[in-house]
This record gives structure tokens, sequence and C-alpha cells, in this order.
């Protein structure tokens, strides 16, 4: 009899655990979400954030954690309760990780699951206006004619616009110097001011390139920009090897519910497809891109195998 009462109470506090630990869709969120920032802009972030706070009636705050590289934000994330209400913004900096740094104490394919995806973002290939080439196959050429003599900004050793860079080198044939920054905005700073030749900007430098700071002589997406529409792409400039991207999606804590999961996903779709939304992403230089969470993740998968082959061709490595 004894024995009889211990299983029972075992399998009713079991119960009770159960009932009352496990989140559920319908009740999320119950209290206000963060939407965690590494390394990177904030906006697509506070776009969202200002549209999912009118749909959950719940405060949703964008919280930078930039320190690191993205191991503060990528840690602090991972140990989160896995409920929905921590999230991480990812961008294609997190897949270069992946190949890059495998060291990193965090995964992004280990210690979190896809929930949606925000959108992609070509980079911009701009130049220094004095800069004697016009074009890609110009700058190509140029280069060629003078080896080690011209250099290519970036954000940064690891970056996607260094990544760029390397592969300028090697899909073109010539040899441009690689000059790492603190940031792009430093970078752009000196391309602006012709201490260096060029760089892979982000979409932010769309504002330099209609102002005449720099020129642009492609875009290195598959498709030309919306907002500098007369910017040929890398394929269309005679070097589609060149072509990347970087993209903004949203990552959560390992066992969260596939209910919150699907909640999120579902909600990040409604805002991503109103039109007001869909206007300032463009404007930002950023293609809206949705489907489920599942196809998020093998968007991921296969943007980890791109940078992979990218490492291998160009023997990029993190000292």
């Amino acid at each position: 009899m004894a024995q009889w009462f211990r299983i029972v109470a075992a399998v009713l506090v079991a119960a009770s655990a159960v009932g009352v630990g496990a989140p559920r869709a319908q009740d999320f969120p119950g209290r206000p979400v963060f939407i965690v920032l590494g390394p990177g802009p904030d906006a697509m972030p506070r776009i969202f954030g200002h549209k999912l706070s009118e749909i959950w009636k719940q405060q949703v705050l964008v919280d930078p954690q930039p320190a690191g590289g993205g191991i503060v934000a990528t840690r602090n994330v991972a140990r989160a309760a896995p409920d929905g209400h921590t999230m991480l913004l990812t961008t294609g900096s997190y897949t270069i990780n992946e190949v890059l740094r495998p060291s990193f104490p965090f995964s992004l394919t280990r210690d979190f699951v896809p929930a949606a995806q925000i959108g992609t973002l070509s980079f911009i290939l701009v130049a220094h206006p004095a800069l004697p080439a016009n074009s890609l196959r110009e700058l190509i050429q140029l280069a060629k004619e003078k080896p080690g003599e011209l250099n290519c900004a970036s954000s940064g050793t690891g970056t996607t616009a260094h990544l760029g860079c390397e592969m300028l080198n090697r899909y073109g044939g010539v040899n441009i110097v690689h000059v790492p920054y603190k940031g792009i905005g430093p970078a752009l700073v000196d391309v602006i001011a012709g201490r260096v030749q060029i760089s892979f900007a982000v979409p932010t430098a769309i504002a330099q390139v209609r102002s005449g700071e720099v020129k642009a002589l492609a875009v290195t997406g598959a498709k030309r920009m919306a907002a500098l529409p007369e910017v040929p792409t890398v394929a269309e400039a005679g070097l589609p090897d060149l072509q990347f991207f970087s993209w903004n999606g949203i990552h959560l804590p390992v066992g969260t519910p596939p209910a919150i999961v699907a909640k999120i996903n579902a909600d990040f779709g409604k805002v991503r497809e109103m039109p007001d939304v869909q206007e300032r992403m463009q404007a930002l230089g950023f293609t809206p891109e949705g489907g489920t969470a599942e196809e998020f993740g093998e968007f991921v998968k296969a943007d980890i195998a791109r940078w992979r082959k990218v490492v291998q061709d160009t023997g990029v490595k993190i000292e």
C-alpha cells in the first residue's frame, strides 16, 4: 500500500510539474519580450519590435549586447529561459562564425532553434570617386595593372565584407590588399577620404552613394537593389562567383516549444507583409524574405555550406 501511494504521489507531482512549467503558445507573450542584438545595425529589430508590440500588447525591447563580437549576446540568449521572451537577432555573421570560429563556446546550429527569417541584403561594392574605374570590370583591369597597390577596406577580420575582399581577389584573379577596420563606419570614412580605394559596404552606404561621396560599382546579390536600381549586380558585371549576401532573422534557445516557435514565425510574417514595413526595408536595402521556421533552418544550413566553400577557396583563417 505504501508503495502504491508513493507511485501515485510521484505521478501527481510529475503531472503538476508539466502543467506549471510548460509554456503554452496561447499564453505568449506574458511579459515584455527582448530582442538581443549582437554587433550590427539595429534597424530591423526596431522596425519589427514596434509592430510586434502592437500585435502582442506587450513591450518588445531591443537589447544591444555587441561585446565580444557577438559572444556575449549569443551566450545570454542561449542561457535564457526557452519560452520565447528572449530572442537573438541573427545575421549572416553568425553563419560565417560557424565556419571560421568553430571554437566559439556557443553554436547557432547546436544551441538555438530557427524561428523566423526577416530579409536578405546585398552589399555594395563602393569606391572613392577619383578611382579611375567606373565598373567592376574596370576595377579588375586596374587591379591587374597595379597588383598590391589597391586596398579593400572591411568592417573587420572574419566579417562578411572581409570575405568579399578575399572573394574579389580569388575569383577576379587580382591582388588587392585587405585592410580591416573596427566596423563598417570607419572603413567607409576612409573610402570617402581616399585613404583606401574600395569596400564592400552594407546598404546604409546608399546615402553616401546618392550624395556622390562614393560611387557604386556593383551590388553583390542576385538582383539589383530597389534603392539603387541603376547599379548592376556582380553577375551582370561579369563576375558571378562574387555573388554573396547577408540576412537578418530570429533564433530562440533550444527547448523553446514548437507551438511558440510557430506563433513567433507567424507574427513576424504578419509584420513582414505590412506595406509600410516592406517600404522601409527596401529603402534600407533589404529584401523581405519569409517562410516557415523549418525553411529558415534549411536556409541557414545552406548559408553555412556556402561560406565553408568560400573559406576553402580563399584560404581565409582567423588567427
